[in-house]
Order: structure tokens, then sequence, then C-alpha cells
């Protein structure tokens, strides 16, 4: 089974049952001690729940689990949804999936791997019209916006979606590009030419807003979110360095009662609820961060800069796409979010779109130019309450016994054991064992990462346990992958905190230029 340890969350189909996502959390966690039967009775709560409203990621995890308990037909009935409905095409992965070795011996087995065979021959087609699809929905979406959001237009030809062999579909007819209609053209690069993420990025003689196709289904908001970036950096350059101490125990703790009290706030808004009853959450919410804040203060300059160059982005795509309930779609990325195990990179994709949300809720005048940082705070005081938001401990005792702070506390106490834990193997694995250290000699390089599966390592630099790195000027080390299929023991690549190498751990084995170690290559 293949953990896809980015959450890529159905924004078309907003999961509003949170007993579900737990129930698929404790399945996965009975499929990683191999305890099938019990994966396979949390799973069938999760699918009880929300039934094939859940991602094709967990489709596919649930007919493993089934598959390795011997409940064949349920197995077969979700890969043969995923092949029929969702078009699952990686027949590759599949026929090479141990979790699946039950099935094979079945005669529905044969017709499943010709129709996902079908699936990977048809694909080009598909995703051709797709992504033309979502770009000329886009394109009509901002054009009629007419810059009202932030007072500029949003959108420009100069965006690409790029999908995972490398070929990229343009509205522009790039150099080299082919087209059947005139209206989209397309192009397969070379490896490592463009990074495989949603982003902002140079190609050729020009910059391009970036999208994966597996973001194409979310009502616009990806493309949005980066079409913003190339508006924002034109006026001010941020940084979205991770904000370390957030994965302390403290600082986490305030940060997941904030998270709490935003839900509550954007239910609250989405049930219509009294503009009171919103703005006491807000406060909530807000009070949490004047107290984690004051934690360390050092940090509030970068807090800002990430929270106004993600966040922003994030609410802007919210705010401007076609979902049809934009309360329940920043619910749910906050609880994607806070099932993150790390929040130092991940937090504005939350924090951002709620806030935005909830003063426009409000009505508060609040988006002021894109040339200044966003400070939610002042700005909640200045133009709503016209006050300061007291932290007074009986408001703070309070604003708990609203947003579920004993259940919290009681799972914060119990991460903050296992982090300490994990902080020391990984010490273990790249301080005190025998490493392998390269050096960057120039920037030309690409990376592309989970970034809900970093870590920190105080002094040291940034453990990615999943991340791919590309060398595209042929002066550095060369390029490399890991990731970590290994549920029992920590891996990953240790980056430099200045970007000027990567250690890894001991190769186990050298063959000519190909070096392999425990989790990467």
């Amino acid at each position: 089974m293949k953990y896809l340890l980015i959450t890529l969350l159905s924004m078309t189909l907003a999961l509003t049952v949170n007993a579900q996502e737990s129930a698929y959390d404790r399945a996965m966690a009975a499929y990683k001690k191999q305890d099938y039967a019990m994966a396979s009775k949390a799973f069938k709560e999760a699918f009880q729940a929300a039934g094939f409203g859940l991602s094709s990621t967990q489709l596919y995890d649930g007919a493993c689990i089934y598959a390795l308990n011997g409940d064949s037909d349920q197995a077969l009935t979700l890969l043969n949804y995923l092949a029929k409905e969702r078009f699952y095409a990686n027949i590759d992965h599949m026929a090479k999936d141990s979790d699946l070795d039950k099935l094979h011996a079945l005669p529905a087995w044969t017709a499943l791997m010709q129709a996902v065979a079908h699936n990977k021959e048809t694909l080009p087609i598909r995703m051709r019209e797709q992504a033309k699809t979502a770009l000329l929905k886009a394109k009509q979406l901002l054009t009629a916006d007419q810059g009202k959001l932030w007072g500029e237009q949003l959108w420009t030809d100069s965006i690409l979606v790029l999908a995972t062999d490398n070929t990229i579909y343009s509205l522009l007819p790039l150099p080299g590009a082919s087209s059947t209609d005139q209206v989209l053209y397309t192009k397969t690069l070379a490896n490592g030419v463009l990074s495989q993420t949603n982003t902002y990025q140079k190609y050729e003689n020009g910059s391009y807003a970036t999208v994966l196709t597996s973001y194409l289904t979310d009502s616009s908001a990806t493309i949005i979110h980066e079409l913003f970036h190339r508006i924002q950096f034109a006026h001010r350059q941020l940084n979205g360095n991770p904000i370390n101490y957030l994965d302390e125990y403290q600082p986490r703790e305030w940060l997941r009662l904030e998270y709490q009290a935003l839900r509550n706030a954007l239910q609250a808004a989405r049930t219509q609820k009294e503009k009171t009853t919103v703005a006491q959450f807000v406060s909530d919410a807000l009070r949490y961060r004047k107290l984690r804040q004051l934690l360390n203060t050092e940090a509030l300059g970068a807090e800002l800069e990430i929270e106004t160059l993600e966040g922003l982005a994030n609410y802007t795509g919210f705010a401007l796409s076609t979902h049809p309930d934009k309360y329940q779609l920043a619910i749910t990325e906050i609880t994607s979010r806070e099932k993150a195990p790390t929040y130092t990179r991940t937090f504005p994709y939350a924090t951002g779109p709620a806030y935005g949300l909830l003063f426009d809720y409000l009505k508060i005048d609040w988006r002021q130019g894109l040339d200044k940082l966003y400070d939610f705070v002042k700005i909640y005081e200045a133009n709503y309450l016209h006050k300061a938001i007291s932290t007074a401990a009986a408001l703070v005792k309070t604003a708990n016994a609203r947003n579920n702070f004993t259940a919290i506390h009681a799972e914060e106490i119990a991460r903050k054991e296992a982090f300490e834990q994990k902080i020391k193997n990984y010490t273990r694995l790249f301080v005190t064992q025998p490493t392998l250290h390269v050096l960057l000699k120039d920037d030309h390089y690409s990376m592309s990462y989970d970034m809900n599966g970093t870590l920190v390592l105080k002094d040291k630099g940034i453990v990615y346990t999943s991340i791919k790195g590309t060398d595209k000027s042929g002066r550095n080390f060369g390029s490399f992958k890991a990731e970590n299929d290994n549920v029992k023991q920590e891996w990953g690549v240790l980056g430099d905190l200045k970007g000027k190498g990567f250690t890894f751990p001991l190769p186990v084995k050298i063959d000519g230029n190909k070096i392999t170690g425990t989790g990467f290559e």
C-alpha cells in the first residue's frame, strides 16, 4: 500500500462527520500494526459514515485492508468503483501491491486489471480535457470577478497544468507545444525542468503559476491560489520559512485550541447564527493566538510573513471558488491541517481562509492591499472590537469550556511524549550515527516534498520524510528521492537550515553512481 502523505481532500465532497475521519485514522493505525481484523472493522465505520465520498486514496487503502482481512468481495467492490467512477489508472502499482495478492486468483481480478489498463491508455485524452475544462472555468470565473476582491485582475494565461509524467498543458502556444483545437497546448518536458508542486516558478523566459493535475477538481480553488501569488509577489516578497516553535508542546496546544474555536465560529456562520455568537468564537481563537505568540515574540514577524503569503492565497482560492459551502470547506481544511504531524509550515493554510471568511461574515473592512503584512489580531482589535483582546485567566477558562480543552489537552500531553522520543530517534540517526553529507554547489536544485512530513531538528536542520530532489544544472551531487515506508522506525533526509546541502543516513549499498539506503535512493 502506498501512503500518500499529502492529504488530497476532495473539496467538492466535504466530509462533515468527524467520526468518519477518526475511524479511518484508526483503520490505518491498525493496518500498520498488521491487525487487519481491527483495521477492517474501523474502515467499515468510516465507509458507513461517508460512503464513496471518501477520497480515492482512502478507498484504495480500504480495499487493501479488506483484501488482507480476507474480505475479497468488499475489496473488489471498492477497486471496481475506483476503476469505473474515478478512472484509477495506476496499473503498475496495483499489479505489484502485495496487499492485494489474495485477489489475483479470482476471475474478477482479470476484468479489473483490464479496466485499469484501459484507464491508463485513455489517460492522456481525459487529462487533456480535464485540464482544458479547469483552466477555462477558472478564466471565466476570474474574468467575471474583474478584480473586485483585491482590486486587481487575478487571471493571466501564464499558468501551466503539470502532470506526473511532466506533460504540461497551457492556454499559451509555447514553443514546441502541440494542439488539436488551438485552445489548449501540450508538451512533455524532461524530468526536473519543473518542480512537481503547486507553486509559481520560472520556465523558459517567463514565470508561470503551476498547478498539478491532482488539484483540478477543487472548484478552481488551487488555480486561484497560485494565480493570487502572481500579483502578491509583484507587491512584496515574502518568506515562507517554518515557524519552528509551533511543534513544541505548549504552542501547539494553543494552536489546536485556536483551530477548535475557528471551527466553532465557522460552524456558527454556516448555520447563520447571530454575529455575536460568531464573534465570541473568533475572540476565543485570537485570545489563544495572543497567548501562543507571547511564548516566542521573536517568531512573530516570520509567522505573519508565512500567513500573509499562504493564508491570503488559500483564502482567495476559497472565496472565489465555486464550492457551494465555503465555511464547511474551511472547516475541512482546519481538520486536515490539525492532523498533520507538524504545524511549522501548514498552519496558515487553515488559519488564513478561516479568518478571511469570518471577517467577511462579520463585515470587517480588513483587506487593505497586498503591500503589507496581515496581523489578524490587530485587525480584529482595531476594526471590530475597538479594544484589545484580554488574556485574563478567567476569560481563558471560559473559552476552554467552549472549545474542547479537556480532550485537546490530554491528546497533546500524549503527543508530547511521542514527539520527544521521535526527536531522540532522529538525533541518533543524523547526529550520533555515521551519515552521508552532500553539498549543493549552486541554487539550480529543485525540491518537492510533503510539508506535513517535516520535523525541525533544533540547530541541525529540517527532517523530510517524503522528498524528491532534482539536480537541474548537473553541477550538484545528483538527484534523489526518499520516502518513509517503515512504519516502525523513523527515517528521512536532513536538509541544511540554509539550504546548502543534505545529510542522509549511512548508505547500505553503493553501485556505481547509485547510492541506496534505508528509505532513500
